[in-house]
């Protein structure tokens, strides 16, 4: 019993000296293959306004701020962190998109009118450029009080991405 509780402690201290190794993250700008439409979900991904894009980048940077997991998020492009050698990249892919529309979740329901990002997200060492982790990320609005919102789904996707991050770095997920 002894030697399992020495191995479950020094696991969790490796994991959060992993965490902490880090003090800042840049927040690239997703990418979307508009020439690529070899898929529905592709042709989908490649319709994805430039606005929108803009809102997902802003939405995950404040996401990353606001939770306490020890990282300085930074729009990257505009900003760069400090030290490289302490610094991680979060790079993206968007595969699917859906617009959705409130008033079809609200008026008819059972699905119509939903709304859906997902991305091929990828969590980097700035310095070596070395993948951390690498994972598809998606959420989906069904429903919701009133149909939902459609910058309510945005939010709730900067959270997943940044479930995402804390999970790469050995953390635990936040409550969402």
């Amino acid at each position: 019993m002894r030697i399992l509780k020495t191995f479950i402690a020094t696991i969790l201290f490796i994991n959060s000296s992993f965490a902490t190794e880090y003090n800042c993250i840049e927040i690239n700008r997703f990418t979307v293959d508009k020439d690529d439409i070899s898929s529905r979900a592709l042709a989908r991904a490649a319709s994805i306004p430039e606005d929108v894009i803009n809102i997902l980048q802003v939405y995950v940077r404040n996401e990353l701020n606001i939770d306490e997991n020890g990282l300085k998020a930074v729009k990257g492009g505009d900003a760069t962190c400090d030290d490289p050698k302490k610094a991680l990249v979060l790079d993206g892919l968007i595969t699917d998109y859906k617009k959705g529309s409130q008033v079809m979740r609200y008026m008819v329901g059972f699905g119509a009118g939903k709304q859906k990002i997902q991305i091929e997200a990828v969590l980097s060492i700035k310095d070596t450029m070395k993948v951390i982790k690498k994972d598809r990320v998606v959420d989906r609005k069904i429903g919701g009080l009133i149909g939902g919102s459609d910058n309510k789904g945005k939010r709730d996707f900067a959270e997943k991405i940044n479930n995402f991050v804390r999970t790469g770095l050995g953390m635990k997920k936040s409550k969402l």
